[in-house]
């Protein structure tokens, strides 16, 4: 629990404090920024310029202006928040240059020197907005500048001489105009009014000029709904509402809800016509920083956890007790958008990603409070599109369509009901694809079927969706139809057999053509039969081919037995076995028969006996010699393919007219040596 007991003299201060300190707290806030842009939220440079002219008596009796400096340093983020002042009547009373937040010290100092600023004098807003640009020019931290204005008129020597004219003035206050639009910094103007003596149109003049806004405090009741409008372009973070209460003087409660885990810093507002008294909040924290002001109680809470969180007070007895949230988020919007093409949806992702090292944020309390949109604009017509994106996991998705080609802006705008985020503009020429020809532009047609309607969609596209048109550019055989185009459809008319090629030019919508031709083939019915049965025929003698190339081979199976009954030499041989499938051949002459197992005899027509496998077990013999050869008792004629089947006895004599022998064809037994 963090207390806190203390009592201040009454400060009759309106709800302008709540306003104003709100808005300018809340400029702290990082900025979200693109996946692909390299800004990495530096932080802040704010340089305050305040007029202390002796109408701010009156104006400002409360010490708004001062009070509003003091919490806008309260609530930032020190470590990356720098803070200047420059204070003016008709010359420079106080200029503090720009300086971190980082040491208390240097806080203190600047807080102590805006409170002992004192109104005297007359006016010189040219003067003091030099001083301020000076003062943003001397910023080394590398933060987001921007300068705050407040004053309730415009520029009043009254009789003091200074050697500067209303005229130099206002020539300094456009000097600082365009060195804020060249560097790229805004100027926000707030004209604190009393007596309807503020330049209000030169107060909107600098705001619009440079970026900024400008607004009047004129009735404290309008103020919370302009500032919602002025800072829309800058504010990151929104102030929720908690509570708003009647005091009674004693401990009243009230429920402060963290609706995540994602936060760096919340912080909690509490404002009211006097002082707070004491403050209570019931949370499990020792980082709790406590801040009290005359006009203001702050209590921020660094990493804060999800949850309901128990706030007491005291506040003066009648008082209006405001009470608010403003979380500090480190994230920034990222998008991914896939290489659009011109005419087809692309798909488009939003998410978060954390500021410190550019991880995904993975809360899903965070999107599950969120809204995302994709804002497209067509540079080409000046319209901007806004695309409500659906709620993907821990992200947003959705898909748009570029029309036409050109250059156009992407963006996304990711809002939850105390913060939001805005991606840096994707700048994107879409191009446009020519149409291209598909396929081979081959088309077979019969005259016999009459007329032809050709779907051209079937032979020309165009990746960008885009309607096309259609020429005949050229026709090789005027004579063999009719042609005509009608939108996607080509119609061919009055046929006769033949071949015509039509040059086709093919025309998008934004120009770009493709010319590519189209082969008509006209055939009669004849023709058509003809060819296809060519094609049957070509097919079955492939098939043929192929079977005879591929069929299986036969081969040796049996055993040969020879019986040499008679030599020419003499000479005993013994029986002769040949296990005919120790022969890897297919065929085998009886020469090589012989040779295997040494039979030398002198029978050269031997080479031109010759076996072959057959089908089955079966060997098949042929020669082509002089010699007589039987099968049994059948002569075998010379050439003459003969079948020999198992237990088939051969007689050969050759031609010597000596040599005999007989051949057995033997069937192998699985048992058999």
């Amino acid at each position: 629990m963090v207390g806190e007991m203390h009592t201040r003299r009454r400060v009759p201060v309106g709800l302008r404090i709540l306003a104003i300190a709100v808005v300018l707290a809340m400029l702290f806030v990082p900025l979200g920024s693109a996946l692909a842009e390299g800004d990495s939220n530096p932080g802040f440079d704010a340089v305050f310029v305040m007029d202390v002219s002796y109408s701010m008596n009156a104006t400002d009796r409360d010490r708004i202006a001062a009070e509003v400096t003091k919490m806008f340093m309260d609530m930032s983020e020190a470590a990356r928040t720098q803070v200047g002042f420059v204070a003016y009547n008709h010359k420079i009373v106080e200029a503090q240059p720009l300086a971190p937040l980082t040491q208390e010290e240097q806080k203190s100092l600047l807080k102590k020197k805006i409170a002992e600023l004192r109104f005297s004098g007359y006016t010189d807003l040219g003067l003091g907005l030099s001083k301020g640009s000076e003062l943003v020019g001397s910023g080394k931290g590398g933060g987001r500048p921007f300068m705050i204005l407040l004053s309730d008129g415009g520029t009043d020597f009254g009789p003091i001489f200074t050697g500067r004219s209303v005229e130099d003035s206002n020539k300094d206050v456009e000097r600082v105009i365009a060195e804020a639009q060249a560097k790229g910094y805004p100027i926000y103007t707030v004209g604190l009014n009393h007596d309807g003596s503020v330049n209000a149109p030169q107060l909107e003049a600098i705001a619009s000029k440079t970026g900024g806004t400008s607004f009047i405090t004129e009735s404290a009741g309008d103020l919370p709904e302009i500032f919602n409008n002025i800072f829309a372009k800058q504010i990151r973070s929104v102030l929720v509402p908690v509570a708003a209460v009647t005091a009674t003087g004693e401990l009243q409660e009230v429920t402060v809800n963290i609706p995540n885990g994602s936060m760096n810093e919340a912080n909690i507002v509490l404002l009211s016509e006097h002082p707070i008294a004491e403050t209570h909040l019931y949370y499990n924290s020792k980082n709790i920083r406590f801040v009290k002001s005359d006009k203001y109680s702050l209590l921020k809470i660094p990493q804060p956890q999800k949850g309901a969180f128990l706030l007491k007070f005291k506040a003066r007895p009648g008082d209006f007790v405001k009470i608010s949230l403003l979380g500090n988020y480190g994230l920034k919007a990222g998008m991914e958008l896939a290489q659009p093409v011109k005419g087809v949806p692309s798909t488009v992702s939003a998410f978060l990603l954390h500021q410190a090292d550019g991880a995904k944020l993975a809360d899903a309390d965070v999107y599950q409070s969120m809204k995302a949109e994709l804002i497209v604009k067509d540079l080409k017509t000046n319209k901007e599109e806004r695309t409500p994106m659906k709620l993907n996991g821990n992200g947003f998705e959705t898909q748009t369509v570029f029309p036409h080609s050109g250059k156009y802006q992407a963006r996304i705008f990711m809002s939850s009901p105390d913060f939001y985020r805005e991606t840096a503009v994707s700048e994107l020429d879409i191009a446009n694809t020519a149409p291209e020809a598909i396929g081979s532009g081959a088309i077979e047609l019969t005259k016999e079927d009459g007329d032809a309607k050709i779907d051209l969609k079937n032979y020309f596209r165009d990746v960008n969706q885009d309607k096309l048109s259609y020429t005949i550019a050229s026709n090789s055989n005027a004579k063999l139809a009719d042609f005509a185009v009608d939108g996607d459809t080509l119609t061919v008319s009055s046929m006769h057999a033949g071949k015509a090629v039509l040059t086709m030019t093919v025309t998008d919508d934004e120009g770009a053509s493709v010319t590519s031709d189209l082969v008509i083939n006209v055939y009669s019915v004849v023709q058509r039969y003809l060819i296809i049965a060519g094609i049957v025929l070509a097919v079955l003698l492939a098939a043929w081919a192929v079977y005879w190339l591929l069929r299986p081979k036969p081969r040796f199976a049996g055993r040969l037995e020879g019986y040499f009954l008679n030599t020419a030499s003499g000479s005993d041989i013994p029986v002769k076995y040949w296990p005919l499938a120790s022969f890897e051949k297919r065929q085998i002459t009886l020469r090589e028969l012989f040779a295997s197992l040494d039979v030398n005899e002198p029978l050269p027509e031997a080479q031109h006996i010759i076996i072959e496998a057959g089908k089955n077990g079966t060997i098949v013999l042929r020669h082509n010699t002089r010699c007589t050869i039987e099968k049994g008792r059948t002569p075998i004629p010379r050439n003459k393919k003969e079948s020999i089947s198992y237990n088939d006895k051969i007689y050969i004599t050759f031609e010597d007219h000596l040599t005999e022998i007989e051949l057995r064809y033997k069937e192998v037994k699985p048992n058999a040596l």
